[in-house]
Formats: structure tokens, C-alpha cells, sequence
């Protein structure tokens, strides 16, 4: 995997007529030299901006790149004389391993021409003049990584890279982005040097984006075994909020109907799946029985009452009188059985309330001990803070329960783990509760749906007995209608309860899948191939510190962390505890150290590395010149830019001998064409 940087070309129209720079970069070291605001900045800031990735530096654009290609440039060097811009772009020409060499355009000022398009023209067309096939795409716009018109989709493919899905701390995925690899190749002079990876921009919310970045860059199989168990991870908890959702269209589809779900949990739960303890229940009498013994009972009521003709009231008086006298019956028996479940409610409720208050005073009791154990680990002694009153009521304990030297008092920790399992015993209870609360409900739910048709039929049996002798029974006609209603409702419920198993046993077996695949993946951390490459880094990044004259401390204390790969001394961060210019070379030894680990192993590093004014914070002679070597010495197979505004005279001696690229610029950058 190869990018490398072949030549930069800068256009500005302006009415004093055409500027602009040519750079011819190639392989190995190349160093841009340019006194302070020659145009150094321009061309580096050119490169980020020809490459699509402005927003490892800012929001906007065009706010890349400097003034000198945006608004105005100064066209005479001894009066500072400046004039407007009116139009400009910036050209980079670009080569991969398959010395497949394209040239990107993108236009910073144009009055037809977005900035939001690169186009991309497949042959050297600044170095080799020519015709060659053209297309454009898109970028600094959602879709720039995924759609195959997005530029960083096509840079991608060009480079040889596949960028990784990656789960964010909402719930969804998002790719790592081209824009949080480049603080890993690439270190602009304002941003870059206050650490690595400096100018990480987290816009995508994935989770240990610095982390992931240098796991893709090196290749490491940890890094693809740990997406792998987070994404089955995301996909899991995708399953369970179907689930959650399928369950709870149901539940509410059954709400206030006097039917309660039996077997079901409200989210998925390993070894489910539907059987003979899954089933609908109807709330009757004072208990339940299952909705299949209710449609089988009033078919049966149904084909007896079809059996025989319709008969007029004269006919059935007798019988109806019966009916009503039971019909009354029944309907004081469910006011009665009502009242006693709403009191029985109202006394769950109560309960429940309680247990949730215990809950909360439980999570401040734990909040409290946890911060008296951490204080004791720190060499505080404050437990006697928590012997003055009762750990179940909380009042104050009287002197004579105390005692002057109470014995045998549990230790902060033995106090920690009762309280847990206080917690988890209430929690249970809490679950009990609110599931026999919600069969209660249901239950009082189809006590009034019963009420409701009771009084429907003493109405309908008033209504007989008050009617003349010789016309049809409105009890008996609506005896059929009514089942009929109540065997398709039931019908309807049961067909709709098999689609909900069928349903979530689908969801059930798919996430058995998912547990069984991140049950196989190796729990160990790294692989050997793993561990050599970070040694790999490790030893380069530490020889290169004693080159580089690093002087905060000697470096048998730095290591690399197996949490996030970054160097550390000890326990602790590594740039936290060192002079300000030993901060920057630990910057370069580290990034230059990633470049040489793709030249012993097998990674996604690209194999070039761009510095912006890499002396900073008055780094010493010796050590700046140290970089300079070895730099030379490992980008003969890549490319190491290198940007700095040095003295001409001694970066000539620095230089001297070395294979190296010298591009020195005399006045300012951008010159009439």
C-alpha cells in the first residue's frame, strides 16, 4: 500500500495576470525550505487541501488554505504590494504501488466550480502533458468515504486501503475516516505538534478513535478481531431492540383486553424459544385460563345456539327470567371480585413504591461505602463516619447498642458486597412485582370487559322480558352475533401471537448465532505477528529518542501501552511529564517509527509521512540534524516530507551527504507564470 506525493502545482489568477508554483517532489527525503511566511504554509496546507482532508484542520474548506491563494497575494516583494485574487486552484499528482500516477485538481476560488469537487485525471498530467481520461467526485460531505462518487471512497481504492466499519457511541457504525489516519502521516505546523495524533477530529463519535487509527495503520489482528466482537456486539443489541420492539407492539395490541402473555420475556434471553410454557391467557373469574379453551368453549356455545331456530319471547320467557337472575349475579360477583383486585393493586403498587425507595437509599449507601474504601486505599480513615446509625432504617443507634468498642464489625468490603446482594435481592423483587402488578391490571382489565357485556345482556334480557310475546328473542340473535365476534377477535389475537413466536424465535436463533460466533473469538489480546510489530515500534521509537538527545529521563522506563499503543513512562502519560521540546521528539519518533515498522512487516501504512516545521519549541541542532538521517535512511522505499523555514546555510551542512530532494525558495512562493 504506496501513496506517494509527485509533484504540487499552484494557480492564482489575479488582474496582474497569472501566478503560481510548480514543486516537483518524487521519492525519498524531500525538504521545502522558505523563509518565515514565504510560502511554506501554502504549499503544505495545499497538499492537505488537493487530498480532501481540511477538516483535520478546520470546518471550512477554503479556510485551509492561506490568504495567498484565497483572497490576496503580494506580487512585489520589496513594497509588500498585494493583489486580489480571482481565481485559483490547486493541482497534486499523485502515484500508488501499481506506479498508477493520476492528478487531482480542486479549485479554492472559482466562480463555477465548487471547492466540494476534486477531479480526477487519470495520467501524470502535470509532469507529462497530455490527454487523459477525467472524472469528479465529491468530498467534505456525508457519503465522501461510502459512495462510489465520494473522493475519499476513490482514494481509498487508489491507495489500496479498506477502511473499517467502526461502532459509534450511538448504537450505529461509521467508517474510520481518512481525516483520523492523517494525524498519523501528516503534522501541520499550527495544530500538529501539540501530540500525537493532535489533529484527531471526531466527528464520526466512534469510540477509541486514536486507538483504532494506529490499529488500521499497522495492521494489527487485534484491531480486526476487536471490531469484529464489537460489531457482532452492535448487531446483538440491534436484535434485542427488535425484539423489544415486536414484544411491546404485541403488549400493546393486548393492553386493557383481559388477555395476559405468558413465556415471553421483554427482551431476548439466551436458550429461548417457544414451547409449551409460551401461551395467551384470558383473565376469567378469578383466575386464568388459555385463549384456545375460550374459542373452543364459545364455538361450542355458538354451534348449540345455531342449532336451533330463533324462538320469540313468548317461548323463552321462562328461561330468560333465569338468565337474568344469574346475569345479576354475575355482575355483582365481578364488582365484588373488582373491588377486591383494585384494592390488591393499589396495595402492589404501595409495595413496589417502597421496594424502589429501598432501591434508591441501597444506591446510596453503596455510592457511600465505595468512596470510604477508595479513601482507605488512599490512607483515610473515615469508616467510623459510617457506625453511628442503622444500615437497614437509618436512624441513630443509641450509645448503648454502640458500646464504647463495638466488635466484630463488618470491613468497608464485607459491607459493599451485602449491599450488592441487598440490591440484587430487591431488584429481583422489583421484577416479581411489576410482572404480577401488570397480570393484576390485566386481570381487572377483563373483569371490566366482562362487566361490560354482563350489563349488556341484562339489558338485552329487560329488553325481552318487556316485549311483546309473539317477536323474535333480541337476546337469542344477539347471542350469535356476539360470538361470532368474540371467536374472530380471539381467532384474529391467536394467528397474530404464532407470527410474534414465529417472530421472535428467528431473533432468538440469530442472536444464539451471534453468541456462538463471539464465544469463538481468541480472548488473548494480541497475536505474536501483534506483539512483533509493537516491538518493532517500541524499539525504533526508543533508539530514536537517543538519538534525538532526549534528556526528560533515560528510557529504560518507556514503554508502549497495551490499552491505546502510545508511549508511556510507568503508568503515565508519556508527553504529560516532559519538556516541551522532548514533546516533539517524541512526535517524530513515533510517527517515523510506525514508517519503518511497514518496512519489516506487512501493514496499511502508506509509506510517506509529511512534517510542517518540525524544529519546534527551539529543538537542538544535534537532534534536528539526527532526524534529518534518519529520516533519509528510511524513506529510500517511501517518502518523507519535510518543511522548514532552517537557516539555508546549516540545513545545507545538516544535509550534507544524505540523499535528499532540496527545494529551496527564493522570496515568496507564488511567482508571475
Amino acid at each position: 500500500m504506496t501513496l506517494k506525493l509527485e509533484h504540487l502545482q499552484l494557480r492564482a489568477e489575479t488582474p496582474r495576470g497569472l501566478f503560481g508554483a510548480d514543486v516537483p517532489l518524487g521519492g525519498g527525503l524531500v525538504v521545502l525550505r522558505a523563509e518565515n511566511s514565504r510560502g511554506k504554509s501554502t504549499a503544505v496546507r495545499s497538499i492537505l487541501f488537493a487530498l480532501g482532508l481540511e477538516r483535520m484542520i478546520t470546518a471550512k474548506a477554503s479556510s485551509l488554505v492561506t490568504a495567498a491563494m484565497r483572497d490576496t497575494l503580494i506580487y512585489d516583494s520589496a513594497t509588500k504590494a498585494e493583489t486580489p485574487v480571482r481565481r485559483s486552484w490547486v493541482s497534486l499528482e499523485i502515484s500508488n504501488q501499481n506506479q498508477e500516477i493520476v492528478t487531482l485538481t480542486r479549485w479554492v476560488k472559482d466562480s463555477t466550480i465548487s471547492d466540494g469537487v476534486i477531479r480526477v485525471t487519470h495520467g501524470p498530467a502535470l509532469t507529462s502533458v497530455g490527454v487523459y481520461p477525467s472524472e469528479d467526485f465529491f468530498v467534505g460531505r456525508g457519503g465522501s468515504v461510502t459512495s462510489p462518487r465520494g473522493f475519499h471512497n476513490w482514494l481509498a481504492r487508489f491507495i489500496g486501503w479498506e477502511l473499517p466499519e467502526l461502532p459509534a457511541r450511538d448504537g450505529r457504525t461509521a467508517p474510520l475516516y481518512m481525516e483520523q489516519v492523517f494525524p498519523l502521516l501528516f503534522v501541520e505546523q499550527k495544530r500538529g505538534w501539540a501530540g500525537i495524533q493532535a489533529q484527531m477530529p471526531y466527528f464520526s463519535a466512534v469510540t477509541d478513535v486514536r486507538k483504532r487509527a494506529i490499529e488500521f495503520l499497522l495492521a494489527l489482528e487485534i484491531g480486526g478481531r476487536e471490531l469484529r466482537r464489537q460489531e457482532l456486539q452492535a448487531r446483538l443489541r440491534s436484535l434485542d431492540e427488535q425484539w423489544k420492539s415486536t414484544h411491546s407492539r404485541f403488549m400493546a395490541r393486548t393492553e386493557g383486553s383481559g388477555i395476559s402473555v405468558a413465556g415471553i420475556p421483554a427482551q431476548i434471553r439466551p436458550g429461548w424459544s417457544p414451547g409449551v410454557n409460551v401461551g395467551l391467557l384470558a383473565a376469567v373469574d378469578d383466575g386464568w385460563v388459555p385463549v384456545t379453551e375460550q374459542i373452543r368453549a364459545a364455538k361450542a356455545d355458538l354451534e348449540a345456539a345455531t342449532g336451533r331456530a330463533a324462538r320469540s319471547v313468548g317461548e323463552v320467557s321462562s328461561k330468560i327470567e333465569g338468565q337474568l337472575r344469574e346475569a345479576l349475579d354475575r355482575s355483582t360477583r365481578i364488582q365484588e371480585n373488582g373491588a377486591i383486585l383494585r384494592d390488591e393493586i393499589l396495595r402492589d403498587q404501595e409495595e413496589l413504591a417502597a421496594i424502589e425507595g429501598r432501591l434508591n437509599a441501597l444506591a446510596d449507601d453503596l455510592r457511600q461505602y465505595q468512596d470510604v474504601a477508595t479513601l482507605e486505599r488512599l490512607g483515610a480513615h473515615t469508616a467510623a463516619d459510617l457506625r453511628s446509625d442503622c444500615p437497614v432504617c437509618h436512624r441513630e443507634l443509641p450509645e448503648t447498642l454502640l458500646g464504647s468498642e463495638p466488635a466484630n464489625l463488618m470491613s468497608i468490603q464485607d459491607s459493599i458486597n451485602y449491599i450488592k446482594q441487598q440490591v440484587e435481592l430487591f431488584n429481583a423483587m422489583e421484577q416479581d412485582g411489576r410482572r404480577v402488578l401488570e397480570a393484576k391490571r390485566e386481570q381487572l382489565a377483563g373483569f371490566r370487559a366482562e362487566a361490560s357485556a354482563t350489563r349488556s345482556l341484562i339489558r338485552r334480557l329487560r329488553t325481552d322480558l318487556t316485549s311483546p310475546n309473539s317477536i323474535l328473542s333480541e337476546e337469542e340473535v344477539a347471542e350469535r352475533i356476539i360470538l361470532r365476534q368474540k371467536i374472530e377477535k380471539l381467532e384474529r389475537l391467536v394467528e397474530e401471537f404464532d407470527t410474534l413466536q414465529a417472530q421472535l424465535d428467528r431473533l432468538a436463533s440469530a442472536a444464539e448465532s451471534l453468541r456462538q460466533e463471539l464465544s469463538e473469538i481468541p480472548k488473548d489480546r494480541f497475536t505474536d505477528l501483534d506483539e512483533k510489530k509493537i516491538e518493532a515500534l517500541r524499539r525504533s521509537f526508543v533508539k530514536q529518542l537517543q538519538e534525538y538527545d532526549f534528556g526528560s529521563f533515560s528510557d529504560e522506563r518507556l514503554r508502549l501501552s497495551a490499552d491505546d499503543y502510545l508511549p508511556r513512562r510507568d503508568d503515565f502519560d508519556l508527553q504529560a511529564d516532559i519538556s516541551a521540546s522532548d514533546s516533539i521528539r517524541v512526535i517524530w519518533a513515533y510517527l517515523i517509527g510506525l514508517l519503518e515498522v511497514s518496512g519489516q512487516y506487512n501493514t496499511n501504512h502508506p509509506g510517506f509521512l509529511v512534517f510542517d516545521e518540525p524544529r519546534q519549541q527551539s529543538a537542538k541542532d544535534v537532534s534536528f540534524a539526527a532526524l534529518l538521517r534518519r529520516a533519509s535512511a528510511h524513506a529510500a522505499s517511501g517518502q518523507v516530507i519535510l518543511a522548514t523555514s532552517e537557516k539555508l546555510e546549516p540545513l545545507s551542512e545538516m544535509l550534507q551527504g544524505l540523499p535528499v530532494v532540496m527545494h529551496d525558495v527564493a522570496g515568496y512562493l507564488l511567482q508571475p507564470i
